[in-house]
């Protein structure tokens, strides 16, 4: 295909707002499916782009569902949206409970006084670590803002790329330090009652400390990974002024 023809599949599916790094994957589809129907149906280009638009018009056609989004939004991209939520929830649980199974581990092999510390720091690199990867990465992040008529990809709508769970953290930190005995008994099957704090708010912080920070990891991790597939076509958009 010429660049002509390439525009022309660009411009309608950008016409159909779709998130870039998705739009990608469906232009791929697109120049596929008319390649194939050129050679077998012996289509013009035109002809082909049209069946073609035709077999994606329900998919992509642009309406309001009644939420509180009030953006128009098409079948395919909520699909897709679906499969990314579902993606990042199994992904997060996945990745926080092999963190609190290695601490069910190290409780087994070692003393409280040694599971304390190693417990307060791992809740502490947890939380700074969405922080550091912001701060290494800033050009990238704050790439969404340089084209704000666009979504380059669905996770730059997500807060919990800009996350911080220090709101959570700073105030517990200590309480996290002198009840994670309380946690090294659990782990022990001794269940040592949490002296002096609620136990639904003690084992609440804890494991949203855990699983929090383990969501701001995997969004921020496939935000970055999205991005670079999308820089080689900011070419083609209109940065916002």
């Amino acid at each position: 295909m010429n660049e002509m023809q390439l525009t022309q599949i660009r411009t309608y599916l950008l016409q159909k707002k779709l998130p870039i790094d998705i739009l990608m994957e469906v232009q791929d589809h697109f120049i596929s499916q008319i390649s194939d129907l050129e050679r077998d149906e012996n289509l013009t280009f035109e002809e082909a782009l049209e069946k073609v638009k035709k077999s994606w018009q329900n998919d992509l056609q642009l309406y309001w569902d009644g939420s509180l989004d009030l953006n128009d939004t098409s079948r395919f991209t909520k699909k897709m949206y679906r499969q990314i939520n579902l993606g990042i929830l199994k992904e997060t649980m996945k990745t926080g409970v092999g963190i609190v199974f290695l601490l069910f581990i190290l409780a087994q092999f070692t003393g409280v006084f040694v599971f304390k510390y190693v417990l307060t720091v791992a809740i502490v690199a947890l939380t700074f670590f969405p922080l550091i990867n912001y701060l290494v990465h800033p050009q990238e992040f704050n790439l969404a803002k340089k084209y704000e008529n666009y979504v380059l990809t669905y996770y730059q709508q997500s807060a919990a790329i800009f996350f911080s769970s220090f709101a959570v953290l700073l105030p517990n930190i200590f309480e996290i330090y002198d009840h994670s005995e309380a946690v090294y008994s659990v782990f022990r099957f001794s269940f040592a009652p949490v002296q002096g704090f609620s136990p639904f708010l003690f084992w609440s912080v804890f494991f949203f400390l855990i699983f929090g920070n383990v969501l701001v990891y995997v969004s921020q991790r496939n935000y970055l990974r999205q991005i670079h597939k999308v820089k080689p076509f900011l070419k083609y958009l209109t940065p916002s002024s």
